[in-house]
């Protein structure tokens, strides 16, 4: 199967929705893998539960974007509070599993 030429200009919200999906994914898993679930663990210095973690990276995260704006410097920010709010919803549901 010959691989598409759209650009990401030439895409359909439904394709760039996928798109920016698979990136996030691919992200997460990556970095997962890199720090070995860290995100999920308390930390081996400060026993800090992983909710509380995650949200003082979500505070972080918001907190520069809040002080230097979207720029092509910051952009990560936006894809890393993406992935932060999906580690988010993991730690809730591990810590409340019924929910």
């Amino acid at each position: 199967m010959a691989k598409s030429t759209k650009t990401y200009k030439d895409l359909d919200s439904t394709e760039r929705i996928i798109l920016e999906c698979e990136e996030v994914k691919n992200l997460l898993l990556s970095k997962n893998a890199a720090y070995g679930d860290a995100v999920h663990q308390p930390g081996p210095l400060f026993n800090i539960d992983p909710v509380l973690g995650i949200q003082a990276r979500i505070n972080d995260k918001l907190r520069r974007i809040q002080n230097t704006g979207i720029t092509d410097k910051t952009e990560d920010s936006v894809t890393d509070l993406i992935g932060y709010l999906i580690h988010l919803k993991i730690a809730l549901k591990k810590r409340n599993p019924g929910t």
